[in-house]
């Protein structure tokens, strides 16, 4: 904004700079005013014929054109507080008062005689009075427009300096003038009867010429004419000098200097005058522009408002404003319909609406007003009760806080929704959509299943009818042991999808289970394949079940490997991650904090969108049938989000496959690996230990019991936890509790071990599990207590045996 401009902002002449158009026609004015004088000088000081009234009317005019300049002056100076504007409205008040006191001077204008002065020597001290007025105000006007530095007056003093100065300059004037009037005969003479060359012979006449140049030299050196004032009050005083060149060479009133004189200073003063009068022009144009402009924006925000209210009321929306001052809102009929009024409520405040909120979510609401003065944005979903019938409906609360001059928060504004139609809708297709996947996983699970009960079904039942052919029965027995595992498998992958699986979980350093796990993954990749490992060497630790982790990876790689038929290059990178509010956009199933991105990537055909939208589905394939259970991925998604993470798929036709899991980062260090890949022997028993096997599945009791046998341990068993504990509190012999961990009769296998510790303070303890489900709640199996995972071999027990025996 330039630093005259007004409030409004709105350039004017006193600061806008001139057009190249105006300086050219500046400079032709004052060349052709220039060359005109220089026309006349020689004949300055003939005579020319008599002008009656000539000088009433040019007195009334001078008098007309500096009385409308300066009110112009002071009314720009009100409008913009400048005080080099102000320093210029003196000027022109103070040789407008001048002018019409020197008129009173001639004779026989207003009565038969002089009304002020005794003789001429009062006018001709006049004239050179006014005729100092201008360029002496323009020098304090050109210093302080020279640098530039904003000087304004406080806008609650304009108006009582702007009379000040108006009284003290029309004081002056009256001092000065009662000084020439009464002591006129003590001043240097400047005239004698019409003429006043001692005007100039005196050295007053040159004085105010010197004076008058050196205005102007100042105005241009300090100014350089940038705006239009400035150039055209440079015109006005270049036409006072020759205004006084002329005058003083003719020497005399009523010659022709005299005559050109007084028309060069009727034009010095017209031509601030004009300006400023064609700035009004201008304004006024521009002030039509305006309010056509205006009117049309009315129109348009009446058609915007009318538009809105449309949409507000087709989406049920009802807008309201609340002013934060009073707590009182402005609102329309859909918002006071939605609290359940059929009218519009003569009053409404926030305590009326937190009236309407339920009690348990009056806290949230009084917390989100809370953050909206810090956030400037308000957000929140809360349930009310609705006035008339009382029915809980939620509603969605949106809205900006809006700040006032002093930058204090002044109102609210915004929208409040009735939601609860569209919770029910959502509710109502999330249940359809859950009964859509469980028809999908129960058809994929039974699928398989019969698949694999057809094998062993069909095995045993081949066994029973011929078993006296061992070579065709351990075949046979093979073969159903075979479809066994893919079954334990499919289970096991089931569980890891639905996050139920019991994990067993370790501070480890990802890189070192992957280097550990690398030539595995080779293997099961293929020659055809090359396997990059791109390990951050200053990976953090993460807290996760090395079993499952080695398996997830080991399934993508799988799939990578089919998605490579002709060979190609599968890279598993690691590296850090922070993940901070700004970056949840692309990643908002984490929270704030740090983690760790494990990369499985591979050059293979890739997927289209629609494919990759469904590759985490159970039982989704791609694959041929018979190629793949569709459970790979749904374990890998399973273990992501069990463990706190997420796992995401990027892919596209032709461009191979990204999947990337971000697990949290562990506070705490990484534990040595302990993994070994040296076969053990059985561990069986040697000391003729007692295991109790508590087990309420008869099939399942009998087949560990056997399996134990032939391990060499003696067993007794019990088929729930009381009858256990009544074994325990006997004086049998038992070394180890072999328990399933979800029994009948209101204690699972958890209680049951802490208990039987309590009655045997040195007994081992092993646990067994197919599917905990919500039997322990949220503590699940403690780290202490071994768990081996249903079904189970022979081998599988004998290991678990040698952990629970410390190694023995």
């Amino acid at each position: 904004m330039p630093k005259n401009a007004g409030i409004s902002g709105l350039s004017t002449f006193a600061d806008a700079g001139p057009t190249r158009l105006q300086t050219r026609f500046a400079a032709v004015v004052s060349l052709a005013f220039g060359v005109l004088t220089l026309a006349l000088l020689p004949i300055a000081a003939d005579p020319i014929g008599a002008m009656p009234g000539f000088v009433p009317s040019y007195q009334a005019a001078l008098i007309t054109v500096y009385a409308v300049t300066t009110c112009l002056f002071f009314a720009q100076f009100r409008r913009t507080r400048s005080v080099p504007l102000l320093v210029l409205a003196a000027g022109s008040l103070c040789t407008t008062e001048i002018v019409a006191i020197q008129l009173l001077t001639f004779p026989g204008l207003f009565g038969p005689g002089r009304i002020i002065g005794s003789g001429p020597g009062t006018t001709t001290w006049l004239w050179t009075l006014w005729h100092l007025a201008p360029p002496l105000f323009a020098l304090p006007y050109a210093i302080m427009e020279g640098d530039q530095r904003p000087r304004a007056v406080p806008s609650h003093r304009v108006a009582r300096v702007g009379g000040l100065t108006a009284l003290a300059v029309t004081a002056v004037v009256a001092a000065l003038t009662w000084i020439i009037t009464d002591y006129v005969d003590y001043l240097p003479r400047s005239v004698e009867g019409d003429k006043y060359w001692l005007l100039t012979t005196s050295g007053i006449g040159p004085g105010v010429v010197v004076l008058t140049v050196a205005a102007l030299a100042t105005l241009c050196w300090t100014t350089r004419l940038r705006s239009v004032l400035q150039l055209w009050l440079a015109v006005s005083l270049l036409l006072l000098v020759l205004d006084n060149l002329i005058t003083l060479v003719g020497a005399a009133r009523g010659t022709v200097g005299w005559i050109a004189g007084r028309l060069e200073a009727l034009m010095a003063g017209i031509i601030v005058l004009g300006v400023y009068l064609r700035e009004v022009d201008i304004l006024y144009g521009a002030a039509e522009s305006a309010a056509e402009a205006s009117e049309r924006q009315r129109a348009e925000l009446e058609i915007a408002r009318d538009n809105f209210a449309v949409a507000l009321e087709a989406a049920d929306m009802g807008d309201w404003t609340l002013d934060l001052a009073t707590g009182q809102a402005r609102r329309t009929l859909r918002h006071d319909r939605i609290f359940g009024y059929d009218s519009l409520l003569p009053r409404w405040g926030l305590a009326d609406f937190i009236g309407h909120v339920v009690t348990e979510d009056r806290a949230l609401v009084e917390a989100a007003l809370a953050r909206a003065e810090d956030e400037s944005t308000l957000c929140f979903q809360c349930r009310i009760t609705r006035a008339g019938d009382g029915a809980e409906r939620w509603i969605d609360v949106r809205g900006r806080l809006y700040r006032g001059a002093d930058g204090r928060p002044a109102t609210l504004a915004g929208v409040v929704i009735d939601t609860t139609d569209r919770r029910e809708a959502e509710q109502r297709l999330n249940q359809s959509q859950k009964m859509e996947a469980i028809g999908q996983l129960t058809g994929g699970v039974a699928h398989d299943f019969n698949n694999l009960l057809t094998v062993i079904v069909g095995n045993l039942d081949m066994i029973v009818r011929r078993p006296d052919n061992a070579q065709r029965v351990e075949r046979l027995a093979t073969s159903a042991m075979t479809a066994a595992r893919r079954g334990a498998e499919v289970t096991e992958k089931l569980l890891s999808f639905s996050r139920r699986q019991v994990l067993r979980p370790e501070t480890v350093n990802p890189n070192h289970l992957l280097k550990d796990f690398q030539g595995l993954l080779q293997r099961a990749v293929g020659e055809t394949v090359a396997l990059i490992l791109d390990l951050d060497a200053a990976l953090d630790p993460v807290r996760l079940d090395p079993g499952q982790f080695e398996s997830a990876i080991l399934n993508l790689a799988v799939n990578a490997r089919d998605a490579m038929p002709g060979g190609g290059t599968l890279t598993i990178r690691t590296q850090n991650l922070a993940v901070t509010p700004e970056r949840r956009g692309a990643l908002s199933d984490l929270t704030p904090g740090n983690y760790v991105r494990v990369c499985v990537i591979d050059t293979g055909l890739g997927m289209d969108a629609a494919t990759a939208a469904r590759v985490f589905e159970p039982f989704f394939t791609t694959k041929d049938v018979g190629k793949g259970t569709g459970l790979g991925l749904s374990q890998v998604y399973g273990f992501a989000r069990q463990g706190g993470g997420q796992v995401r798929v990027t892919s596209a036709p032709g461009q191979g496959t990204t999947i990337t899991i971000d697990l949290p980062r562990s506070a705490e260090p990484a534990i040595a690996s302990l993994r070994t890949d040296a076969l053990l022997p059985l561990r069986r028993a040697v000391e003729g230990e007692v295991v109790l096997v508590v087990e309420d599945e008869a099939a399942v009791l009998e087949m560990a019991v056997e399996s134990l046998s032939e391990l060499g341990y003696r067993t007794l068993t019990a088929t729930h936890a009381a009858e256990a504990l009544d074994r325990l509190k006997g004086p049998e012999r038992i070394d180890i509790l072999f328990s399933d961990v979800v029994m009948p009769g209101g204690m699972n296998g958890v209680e049951l071990a802490t208990h039987a510790r309590t009655l045997r303070s040195g007994l081992r303890v092993l646990l067994a599990s197919g599917y905990t489900g919500s039997a322990l709640g949220e503590q699940g199996v403690p780290v202490d207590l071994p768990l081996l995972n249903k079904p189970y071999r022979r081998e599988d027990l004998a290991d678990k045996l040698r952990l629970v025996m410390g190694g023995r």
